[in-house]
């Protein structure tokens, strides 16, 4: 990228995150120390760590922990050094761990944000449920059933909390909505996602075997704000998916998602990455229910229509919802229901497998899933 396109999406980002928020997206793409002399002062009790330490983990966990606390991460570990050090410099981090075991064994530590990679996710979870700690995981918390299974089991034993990093239904857009919205038990709900992602390379690591496809990496995000708008109404038993694709060799890319339900749900998601968006992930959502109608526009813009009642909203800076979700583990807010991120994991899992095995139709139904998980959780 030369310097006057950099220039440029600085700017843009300016506009549309706020000036220290494009600061710190750009300190952590460059890999710089962030250039606020506040964040060396603004030291608070040490008692947060980071497991991987990539992009996100610099310019959204880093960037909203310290306008929450300022200084308040105590140690980091990532499996490349490189980037550990780079983090623990611009975000005045005292101790870059070797390993995952000399991090969670540091005096005082309190709560754990994973960003690693996704198949790493509930492994690292697992292991900072087990010591007591509270532990915030980005999306998706398992790639696999063992996997969610085996975390589950721990949480249900450990005195730390758990929290996921799906952050729209944390948006307050959605917010918003929920509370101008009086659910209807009887009426069916309409839900759609477009969403202009990135451009992932072959060789990208979200297309590793292991990783969980896109469907985890990426389609997860408005899987889960499709189970969570549901639970507001409660929840259907079967779930009719189907898929098309636009490229075979491709599957989780390009692709729409269509599910209905026994309760007259309709929910679409396209996820098209023909060209990388300048301004990052770009999504337009519209909802139905009974009188209600709803266009979030990129999560800067919320139009509602009630009956004959109109309101429009705009917010600024964009809000897809990362402030409140990473200040879950600190919030005097009531948790989330995590009935609704097991079940969005499980609806995950099931439209990945659907890709891998290029089913482009088939049934869900959500009381077998979720017996499934509570068998492999007693079998072990």
């Amino acid at each position: 990228m030369n310097s006057q396109i950099a220039l440029r999406k600085l700017i843009r980002f300016a506009l549309i995150y706020g000036p220290s928020r494009a600061l710190f997206k750009a300190a952590g793409r460059l890999r710089l120390q962030i250039p606020f002399i506040a964040l060396r002062l603004r030291r608070k009790k040490l008692d947060i760590a980071i497991v991987g330490c990539g992009q996100f983990a610099y310019s959204a966990i880093g960037y909203f922990l310290f306008r929450r606390f300022g200084c308040r991460v105590l140690g980091c570990f990532d499996i490349s050094p490189r980037a550990a050090s780079t983090l623990a410099r611009g975000l005045g981090v005292p101790h870059q761990c070797a390993d995952i075991d000399a991090l969670l064994a540091l005096p005082g530590l309190r709560t754990v944000y994973i960003a690693s990679n996704h198949a790493s996710h509930a492994d690292y979870a697992v292991r900072a449920l087990g010591a007591g700690l509270d532990v915030y995981v980005e999306k998706p918390i398992a790639v696999n059933l063992v996997q969610l299974a085996q975390l589950e089991r721990v949480r249900r034993q450990s005195s730390g909390r758990l929290f996921a990093g799906y952050n729209r239904p944390f948006s307050s857009a959605v917010l918003d909505l929920r509370s101008q919205l009086q659910p209807d038990p009887d009426a069916g709900i309409s839900l759609q996602c477009f969403v202009a992602g990135h451009v992932l390379a072959v060789d990208h690591w979200y297309r590793r075997p292991g990783e969980g496809t896109r469907i985890c990496g990426n389609v997860g995000h408005w899987l889960d704000l499709f189970v969570h708008i549901l639970a507001w109404r409660g929840m259907p038993q079967y779930l009719d998916i189907a898929l098309s694709w636009a490229n075979d060799s491709e599957r989780d890319d390009n692709l729409a998602i269509t599910i209905a339900t026994e309760r007259k749900d309709l929910f679409s998601i396209m996820l098209t990455a023909r060209h990388e968006p300048f301004e990052g992930i770009n999504e337009s959502i519209q909802f139905q229910h009974a009188d209600t109608i709803c266009k979030i526009d990129d999560f800067r813009r919320m139009v509602l229509w009630q009956g004959a009642h109109l309101q429009r909203r705009h917010y600024w800076p964009k809000d897809p919802g990362h402030r409140n979700a990473i200040a879950q583990p600190y919030s005097r807010a009531p948790a989330r229901n995590w009935q609704e991120v097991l079940d969005s994991t499980l609806l995950m899992f099931y439209v990945a497998d659907m890709v891998r095995n290029a089913q482009r139709q088939s049934i869900f139904v959500l009381p077998q899933a979720r017996q499934s998980l509570e068998n492999l959780i007693a079998s072990r």
